[in-house]
C-alpha cells in the first residue's frame, strides 16, 4: 500500500468531493466555498476552474467568479465561463472589441453555447456590425421560448441601431413567440411612445400587465396615463444582453436547471447592476431552492426608487413566514400594505389567513373587492376565510362567484366541492368538482387526498383507500394524508395496516388537537358505522 498522498493534494481532492457533492444538491454558496478552497491548492486545474466558475456564478457571487476568471487566464486554462465572465465584464465596460475577442475562449456546452451567442450579438452591436449581429442572433431555430427570446434580441439591437420600423416589426413578432419578458416589453413601449402615440404604448403595457401582473409594467402604464415618460435608462449593449440573459435564466429554471438559470442572472446583474427584475427572479430561484437566506440577501438589494420595491418587500414577508418568524413576517407585511396598493393589502390578507387571523384578512379582502377587485383570486381568498369563521352561506357565495370568473381554477374546485361533501350536502355535484380538480392536478397530494376523502366520506371505502394512498405517495410527509389513509384502512377492514398509518401520521408534527385525536384512534381504533350505512355499504 503506497504512502498517502500530501496534506495539500488531499485537501484539495476533499474539497473538490465535497463542492461536487453540494452542487448535486444545488447548495451552490456551500459548492462555491470547496471549489475556490480547492482551486487555491491547485490553481491551474482547468476541472477545477470550471467547476469553480460554475458554483461562484450560481451563488452570485461576483468578486470570486472575476478572480477564477482572471485566474484560468494567467494560467491559459481552456475555461468556457470564464470567457463569458471576462466578456461580460468588458461589455459593461463599453470595450467591444475585448468582448468580441473573449468569445473565442468560449467552446462549452450546449447551455454556454447560447450565451457566448447573446454575448457575441452585443459585442458585434456596441461595434456598429448590426448585420453580422442580427445573424448570430437567429430567430431561435424555430423552438419556443427561443423564437422569442432571440426575438427580443433583434428587435432590442434594431431599436439601438436606430432603425424604427424595422424594430417595432420585431417586437411584435417576438410578443408573439412564447417567452414574456417585461423588460423586453418596456423597450418595445418605450419605442413606441417616442415614434408612435402613448396610446399605441398604453396598449401593449395594458395587455402585458394583464397577463403577467408585472409591477414594473404596471408603473409604466400609470406613468403614460400622467402624461409622463417612461423612467427606463437608456438602451445600451449591456443592458440588452442583459434582457436577454434574464430571459434565457428564465428558460433554464423552468427546466430546474438551477445552475445555469442563476448564473444567467448573475451575468444579467454584471452587465446591469441596477436590474432589479434579475435579483427577484434570483430571490425566487433561492426560495425554490430552501435557501431562504440568500433569497433575502437578493431581495435587500432592491432599489429604495425601484418600482420591484414592493415586490420585493412582500417575497420578503413570505420569507420569514416560511422560517417560522410570523410575528416578523405580519409585521413587515402590514408596513408594506400601510403605504402600498392593492397587490400589498391582498399579500398581508392572504399572511393574516396563513396565520389564522381571518378575522383580520376578511374585511381586507371585502374593501378590495368593494374597490373594484373583481378577481377569482379575492373571491376565493375571501371564501375561505369565511369558512373558518363560521360564515358558511357567505363563503359558499363567493366561492360560486370565483368559479364564475374561472370555471377551472382546481384550487376552487376542490375546496367547494369537497365542503359540499364534508356537509352532506349537493353530495354527486361536489364528487364532480373534486374529480375535475384531480384531473387538472393529478400529481398535488392535497387534491387527490380531497378526492379519496371524499370517497370516504360517502362511504366508498375501497375507491378512498385508492386514492389516499396515491396521495400519501404524492406528499408521503404530511400528517393529514397519512391520517386520513390510516382511517380509510380501518373502514376497508385493515386494522394492522391502520395503526401503522396512524402512527406514521404522528412522526410528522400534526397538530396538538390532532395528535390528540390520532393517538385515540391507534388506542381504540374508529367508532362503528351506524347500521344503516353499515348496510348500505
Amino acid at each position: 500500500m503506497g504512502a498517502p498522498p500530501p496534506p495539500s493534494v488531499a485537501d484539495s481532492y476533499a474539497n473538490y468531493l465535497v463542492g461536487r457533492l453540494a452542487d448535486l444538491r444545488q447548495d451552490h454558496e456551500a459548492a462555491a466555498e470547496h471549489y475556490y478552497e480547492a482551486l487555491r491548492r491547485a490553481p491551474d486545474d482547468a476541472d477545477l476552474i470550471e467547476g469553480a466558475l460554475s458554483a461562484a456564478l450560481a451563488a452570485g457571487d461576483v468578486p470570486h467568479a472575476r478572480e477564477i476568471a482572471r485566474l484560468a487566464a494567467q494560467h491559459s486554462a481552456e475555461s468556457p465561463r470564464a470567457g463569458l465572465v471576462r466578456a461580460a465584464d468588458a461589455l459593461a465596460s463599453g470595450r467591444w472589441r475585448a468582448a468580441r475577442t473573449e468569445m473565442t475562449h468560449v467552446h462549452g456546452d450546449a447551455a454556454e453555447q447560447i450565451m457566448e451567442r447573446l454575448l457575441l450579438e452585443w459585442a458585434l452591436v456596441g461595434e456598429g456590425r448590426v448585420e453580422p449581429a442580427l445573424a448570430i442572433a437567429g430567430d431561435g431555430g424555430g423552438v419556443r421560448p427561443f423564437v422569442g427570446l432571440f426575438g427580443y434580441q433583434r428587435a432590442m439591437a434594431l431599436d439601438y441601431a436606430g432603425r424604427t420600423n424595422d424594430a417595432l416589426s420585431a417586437y411584435e413578432q417576438a410578443e408573439q413567440g412564447g417567452i414574456w419578458l417585461p423588460p423586453g416589453i418596456e423597450r418595445y413601449a418605450d419605442l413606441l411612445r417616442r415614434t408612435r402615440t402613448p396610446e399605441a404604448a398604453l396598449e401593449v403595457l395594458d395587455r402585458t400587465d394583464g397577463r403577467l401582473n408585472n409591477p414594473a409594467v404596471a408603473a409604466d402604464a400609470v406613468r403614460l396615463r400622467a402624461g409622463q415618460d417612461l423612467a427606463l435608462p437608456p438602451l445600451t449593449p449591456a443592458r440588452g444582453a442583459a434582457v436577454g440573459f434574464y430571459g434565457l435564466a428564465a428558460v433554464f429554471l423552468q427546466e430546474n436547471d438551477s445552475s445555469n438559470g442563476l448564473a444567467c442572472l448573475t451575468l444579467a446583474l454584471m452587465l446591469d447592476p441596477q436590474f432589479d427584475a434579475a435579483r427577484l427572479s434570483v430571490a425566487e430561484a433561492q426560495i425554490g431552492l430552501d435557501h431562504a437566506d440568500s433569497a433575502r440577501a437578493a431581495l435587500a438589494l432592491v432599489g429604495a426608487q425601484s418600482p420591484y420595491l414592493e415586490s420585493a418587500k412582500i417575497m420578503d414577508a413570505y420569507v420569514l413566514l416560511s422560517q417560522g418568524q410570523s410575528d416578523a413576517a405580519v409585521a413587515e407585511a402590514e408596513t408594506v400594505a400601510a403605504n402600498g396598493g392593492p397587490r400589498a393589502k391582498k399579500a398581508l390578507a392572504d399572511i393574516y389567513r396563513d396565520v389564522d387571523r381571518d378575522a383580520d384578512a376578511e374585511p381586507i379582502y371585502t374593501a378590495l373587492i368593494e374597490a373594484g377587485g373583481n378577481d377569482w383570486q379575492l373571491y376565493f381568498a375571501r371564501g375561505a376565510a369565511r369558512q373558518k369563521l363560521g360564515r358558511w352561506p357567505d363563503a359558499e357565495a363567493d366561492l360560486k362567484h370565483a368559479l364564475e370568473l374561472s370555471p377551472d381554477q382546481s384550487e376552487v374546485l376542490n375546496f367547494l366541492g369537497y365542503s359540499w361533501i364534508d356537509r352532506g350536502e349537493h353530495l354527486q355535484e361536489g364528487l364532480a368538482m373534486v374529480q375535475r380538480a384531480a384531473e387538472i392536478h393529478p400529481d398535488s397530494g392535497a387534491i387527490v387526498d380531497s378526492l379519496g376523502w371524499a370517497y370516504f366520506k360517502l362511504g366508498d371505502f375501497d375507491q378512498a383507500v385508492t386514492y389516499l394512498e396515491r396521495a400519501v405517495e404524492l406528499a408521503p410527509a404530511d400528517a393529514t394524508l397519512n391520517d386520513h389513509l390510516g382511517d380509510a384502512y380501518w373502514r376497508a377492514g385493515r386494522r394492522i395496516e391502520a395503526r401503522f398509518q396512524w402512527q406514521r401520521a404522528l412522526t410528522f408534527g400534526p397538530e396538538d388537537a390532532d395528535r390528540a385525536a390520532i393517538q385515540a384512534k391507534i388506542s381504540n381504533g374508529l367508532p362503528a358505522l351506524p347500521e344503516t350505512r353499515a348496510a348500505a355499504q
